[in-house]
């Protein structure tokens, strides 16, 4: 089973992923100890995801880990050397398993290096190869990783793809080991594709010299292996219903294996190692389940003996306190007999006397053992042994017994507690299968769904189902009211410098006051009255015919503004947001937008406010609180959501989370 990418698979993943040139690096997040997950924008497609494993693999995804609430030091020193910095090459070292990232910014080069072999590591260096940021330390015989230090290749293997039958034959020839291995090794191709090569140039694998018609052979065929890479036949190989390699095109070795293909190396990497990534995560999970289940079951056990215990006691004490009331005036004439002989002997004396005595006097046969130091008589009252004070009257003793009896009673009622909320917790587990509790750890596929028109705008549908879009900027101000709002169709601006154009889409129909205070709170939200911390702020309607950019002889509209000829409708508009989770079939969707029209549609919502919280904290803490809200079934969709999907419908400037108000 395939752990890790060989230097041929590397050779293929890097002619798909040069087509990445270009694209923008957004962000990089170490999401495990040899893990990054580097975020790219590729203009015409947008948002992709990276992942880079030392040591193991590096791939496109569409199964984005969730980004940690903390960036690593390693993470902080990549973002600020390649924060909106452009990939310009990728390319593989040599034949070896290390793939360079080739970044420029501001006129400055940058390589992020991905070392695949043995341990792995991923490196960042500047435009003379001087180390800048490494994943972690390491020395080598012929270089070292380390910050500050230049940064060199291991020995260069012979070139496979440029080699002649003369050099390959000297190699196999020099080589102490057989020919699949001497292929294997000295020319890193790894085991598999050594195999394959032999067996396609039709030679025996363990061969020690070949003919040089034999390495013509051999190098043909792995240049047509080459070749066929272009084709995009990559594939899982299947073991049954194992998955157990991934292969950039079919090979000869596995042609009695099921296969499934896809239309890129990329795919095939993504869904092989996501999907042996679950199923450990998963085999986790059934482990964590098993062991939770075994403390549970043990505490029960151990509960359940404790009750019997109790309970035991609690019919022995009241049991004790019966029969001494039962049998009250004998006990009485054994107490006052043992008393009276205490005035005139020793206990060890009277001991001698009752073992002297015990058939001639009846109440001494109920006497089974004298306790002179706890000045204690135990007696056997109808098969029952009971310790009873010499000193103390019987009835004093049986009251005592009672009370003995009512507090192992009570211990037991808490034990019967204890034991239901065990019960209850091994329902709960039980319920909950064998499935993965910690959610965050579980790889979601991340659908990319077309966006609609509105969506390059700021929107939400109001509690009428009105569509609702605002401008982000200037720019998108004019796009919208000059290409989208239509005739019957309602402006609505917030009377302060700076704040959106926003149109209510009415469709001809009339638009109910419940929609107007939706359209008012989401204009003043966006305003610049966020940054002033205000609490509500004047806001108009108007109809379209009053907004224009004709401005007055010597006045001067500036882009994204307009003029506003008429009556204006006024209303107050409340500067407040909130942050909702739909779903949507087996997704969970993000929408933003007023409080009273995003609780309205939503499952779970909190509410935002002015604060101090920069953008992407109040993102995380959004976050957080929505899965605190979430019920177990839908906790895996909403930890699933992107930080950046909630950032998108924050407004400018500083935020804080809050409880949810509900209207």
């Amino acid at each position: 089973m395939k752990s890790s990418l060989s230097s041929f698979d590397v050779f293929a993943v890097v002619d798909e992923l040069r087509e990445l040139k270009g694209a923008r690096l957004n962000k990089v997040y170490q999401v495990g100890p040899q893990e990054l997950k580097v975020v790219l924008n590729i203009k015409g497609f947008g948002r992709a995801e990276l992942v880079i494993e030392a040591g193991r693999r590096v791939h496109l995804t569409e199964y984005p880990k969730p980004s940690p609430k903390v960036p690593s030091s390693f993470a902080m020193a990549l973002r600020k050397h390649l924060g909106n910095s452009f990939l310009e090459d990728v390319f593989q070292a040599g034949f070896d398993r290390i793939v360079a990232f080739k970044f420029h910014r501001a006129g400055k080069e940058f390589l992020l290096v991905a070392e695949l072999f043995g341990k792995g590591n991923i490196v960042l260096t500047d435009e003379e190869r001087r180390i800048i940021a490494v994943l972690r330390r390491q020395s080598f015989r012929t270089r070292e990783l380390a910050v500050g230090k230049e940064y060199r290749n291991p020995p260069e293997r012979p070139d496979p793809f440029s080699i002649t039958p003369e050099e390959l034959m000297r190699i196999v020839g020099e080589s102490k080991a057989d020919l699949v291995r001497t292929l294997a090794t000295r020319l890193g191709l790894g085991g598999l594709y050594a195999e394959e090569l032999c067996l396609r140039a039709g030679l025996e694998k363990t061969k020690t010299h070949i003919s040089f018609e034999e390495a013509g052979r051999l190098i043909q065929e792995l240049r047509s292996l080459r070749e066929s890479i272009k084709e995009r036949k990559a594939c899982i190989v299947y073991d049954n219903d194992t998955a157990v390699d991934v292969l950039p095109l079919p090979l000869e070795s596995y042609k009695e294996k099921k296969h499934k293909f896809y239309p890129s190396f990329n795919k095939a990497l993504d869904d092989y190692f996501t999907t042996h990534e679950i199923a450990e995560i998963e085999e986790e999970g059934e482990a964590e389940f098993r062991k939770e289940m075994g403390h549970l079951e043990v505490r029960l056990e151990e509960q359940k003996q404790t009750l019997e215990k109790y309970l035991e006691k609690e019919r022995a004490y009241k049991k004790m306190g019966e029969v001494i009331f039962i049998h009250l005036g004998e006990v009485e004439r054994v107490l006052k007999t043992l008393r009276d002989a205490r005035k005139k002997y020793s206990w060890k004396e009277i001991i001698e006397l009752l073992e002297k005595g015990r058939r001639k006097v009846p109440e001494a046969g109920l006497i089974k053992d004298v306790l002179p130091r706890e000045g204690v008589v135990v007696l056997e009252l109808e098969g029952l042994k009971v310790r009873l004070p010499v000193d103390k009257p019987p009835s004093q003793t049986a009251e005592s017994y009672y009370e003995k009896g009512k507090r192992a009673k009570e211990k037991a009622k808490g034990v019967e507690s204890a034991i239901a909320k065990t019960e209850k917790l091994i329902r709960e587990v039980l319920e909950k299968g064998k499935r993965v509790t910690d959610t965050g750890k579980k790889p979601r596929k991340r659908v990319k769904k077309k966006r609609k028109w509105y969506e390059k705008f700021r929107w939400f549908h109001s509690r009428d189902g009105y569509l609702v879009i605002g401008g982000r900027d200037a720019t998108s101000n004019e796009v919208l009211v000059k290409r989208y709002m239509a005739p019957e169709d309602i402006f609505v601006h917030a009377d302060i410098h700076g704040a959106p154009a926003v149109v209510i889409k009415t469709k001809g129909r009339e638009v109910p006051d419940t929609t107007l205070e939706d359209a008012f709170d989401f204009a003043a939200s966006y305003s610049r009255a966020w940054k002033h911390g205000l609490v509500a702020i004047d806001v108009y309607w108007v109809r379209p015919e009053q907004v224009s950019k004709q401005a007055e002889h010597g006045e001067y509209v500036a882009k994204g503004a307009f003029i506003i000829r008429g009556k204006r409708n006024y209303g107050k508009g409340r500067v407040e947001l909130a942050i909702g989770v739909l779903f949507e079939g087996d997704e969970a969707r993000v929408i933003g937008g007023p409080v009273e029209a995003i609780t309205a549609s939503s499952r779970y919502s909190v509410r935002i406010i002015p604060g101090r919280l920069k953008s992407r904290e109040t993102a995380v803490a959004a976050k957080e609180r929505l899965m605190e809200m979430a019920q177990e079934s839908d906790k895996e969709l909403v930890a699933s959501i992107p930080v950046e999907d909630i950032q998108v419908f924050l407004p400018a400037g500083g935020c804080e989370v809050k409880s949810l108000r509900r209207s």
